[in-house]
């Protein structure tokens, strides 16, 4: 209708109308553009908001599992030098060392492990996905950088933990009691050593994430529906299936970030 009506104020060359009828298209448009974009934003906003909160619980994760790598630093290294020690024992007898393990194991291996780290999932799928598609793009800059630094030190110690595992799984055979030549020490003394060399950089990167961690805060879990009690007992099995698993080098940490949340009231 509006077309017809400025065809006939052309036809009539009624320029002052054709002009009016202009400025009311331009306004309109103006106006439309203006509310997408602002329903758009408005979205945006929401959507960062939710992944947000995936981003908080993940740094939560990502915190515990940094604190767990790093208190295992000393039963991890107690026992390399006691396999290094052995291998480097003269004759071809092999008798393999006594090792706690914990009643419930989640997967049952037929061949038990020399030596066992924790496989965590590391870093923040949500933060991946939703950085690809542009949804912090409201973010502060330096949070976003600092957030995007910090997840992919998550992901090198997630690859350097994948690595560790598979150098552990070539250690099977020191598990039970056999001969091993002197050539073969040799092989599994050198793989220890890249054990070595792996795990003392994953708990280094691990201590420097915690820090950063530290430094960007984490949320208060009960304002996202996590009760202290909860949390703290769920740190307390935490620990306990620790020692069960490593024995009494396991040292339970302390994650400053949380204590306040979940001391006992006095």
């Amino acid at each position: 209708m509006l077309l017809r009506r400025i065809s006939q104020h052309v036809k009539d060359q009624n320029w002052f109308a054709v002009a009016l009828d202009f400025i009311i298209v331009v306004v309109g448009v103006g106006f439309a553009m203006y509310g997408q974009a602002w329903l758009s934003e408005r979205q945006q906003r929401a959507d960062m908001a939710v992944a947000e909160n995936a981003i908080q619980a993940d740094l939560a994760s990502n915190y515990l599992h940094g604190k767990e790598r790093v208190a295992l630093a000393r039963c991890r290294k107690d026992a390399y030098q006691a396999i290094a020690a052995q291998l480097l024992e003269p004759g071809d007898a092999w008798t393999p060392m006594p090792r706690p393990v914990s009643d419930d194991e989640v997967i049952e291996q037929i061949l038990s492990p020399v030596l066992r780290s924790p496989h965590r999932i590391w870093g923040s799928r949500t933060w991946d996905a939703e950085l690809a598609r542009g949804t912090f793009a409201q973010m502060a800059p330096e949070r976003r950088g600092r957030l995007d630094s910090l997840f992919e030190q998550a992901h090198n110690v997630e690859g350097l933990q994948d690595d560790i595992l598979a150098l552990e799984g070539r250690l099977k055979p020191l598990a039970v009691t056999t001969t091993i030549s002197q050539s073969d020490r040799l092989g599994f003394f050198a793989i220890l050593g890249e054990l070595d060399i792996k795990s003392a950089t994953a708990e280094l990167i691990s201590q420097q994430m915690i820090q950063n961690i530290e430094a960007v805060g984490i949320f208060n879990p009960e304002a996202n529906g996590v009760e202290a009690g909860v949390l703290g007992e769920f740190l307390k099995q935490f620990h306990e299936r620790g020692r069960s698993i490593y024995g009494t080098c396991y040292t339970p940490f302390e994650m400053p970030l949380l204590n306040a949340l979940i001391e006992e009231p006095n």
